[in-house]
């Protein structure tokens, strides 16, 4: 477990996170990186994903606001796509950072856009990954009624009952991995059962979603010139591929990765999506990534033969 500290928000939020530093004395020195975390997620549903990019670079995971070990003044207090984004940005300059890397995903992404077009001055960004997010609304097709299932009181109790709504809901790439690693299906599976998720922050988490502009959104990804990949899972059900494709066309300095057979929590099952963002941070950038992704895209392409 990593240590969860604290930091206040000026509206008396709380906001919690954890740091991971890079196991290798050199990559002390190297830009950090933030992870975003999208809709109703807690920061340990990056499991893998943070302790493998630590292996080579400091990384910070927080909770959103009024979500797992973070906390609002009120569960009824707004939240806004602009206070997210106000509670990375606060974050950041909290732990004194003045360079750094950012990674959004699912929802975290369009935060992650939205600071990229917004970013103030005395900070700097030197590259950008969008993950699984949607740039159109379409994963709103879960909608309200979809949203109140959730809080059902026959909703999963204990972690089995958790492990056989994935079994149900997920891909099978997901399902496979898990059956083949059952510490991490069990842990992940706990994740989602004992974690603070409470439905009245939900409740506004959607209404964010519902009242943000993605044209405007669209838009202002025009206007980032930091170097940018965009992942997404191809059997992805929750936001469909597409959204990423139509970011690259937006985004002039992108590079689209498409990843066969993952779903929304792509890294599950595919070791190389991390080894893709790695390189990308690394000092070669678009270059190395280049090669390996073609590389990559050759093997998938045959492997599905």
């Amino acid at each position: 477990m990593h240590e969860t500290h604290f930091f206040e928000q000026q509206d008396g939020s709380r906001i919690a996170y954890n740091i991971l530093e890079p196991q290798k004395p050199d990559d002390i020195k190297k830009t950090p990186l933030v992870l975003i975390m999208g809709v109703y997620g807690v920061k340990e549903i990056f499991m893998g994903l943070k302790e493998e990019l630590a292996k080579n670079q400091k990384v910070i995971v927080f909770d959103n606001r009024g979500i797992g070990e973070s906390s609002v003044v009120s569960h009824y207090d707004p939240i806004s796509l602009d206070l997210m984004a106000q509670d990375t940005i606060a974050l950041i300059k909290y732990l004194g950072i003045k360079r750094f890397n950012l990674l959004g995903w699912c929802f975290g992404g369009i935060i992650a856009i939205y600071i990229a077009s917004n970013l103030p001055l005395e900070l700097e960004l030197e590259r950008l990954i969008i993950c699984a997010s949607s740039i159109s609304g379409t994963f709103i097709l879960y909608d309200e009624s979809r949203c109140n299932l959730m809080n059902l009181p026959d909703g999963p109790k204990n972690i089995q009952e958790q492990k056989d709504k994935f079994m149900r809901t997920y891909n099978e790439s997901f399902i496979d991995y898990m059956v083949n690693h059952p510490d991490i299906f069990d842990k992940y599976a706990e994740i989602h059962v004992t974690s603070n998720r409470p439905f009245e922050i939900l409740k506004r988490q959607w209404e964010t979603i519902k009242e943000t502009n993605f044209l405007n959104i669209l838009s202002e990804s025009k206007t980032i010139n930091f170097p940018t990949l965009l992942i997404h899972g191809e059997e992805d059900v929750l936001v469909p591929i597409e959204n990423s494709e139509l970011l690259t066309r937006e985004i002039t300095n992108s590079k689209f990765i498409s990843i066969p057979k993952a779903g929304h929590t792509f890294w599950f099952g595919a070791p190389e999506s991390i080894t893709f963002i790695n390189e990308f941070l690394s000092r070669d950038g678009f270059g190395q990534l280049g090669q390996l992704s073609a590389s990559y895209r050759r093997l998938s392409t045959i492997s599905r033969l």
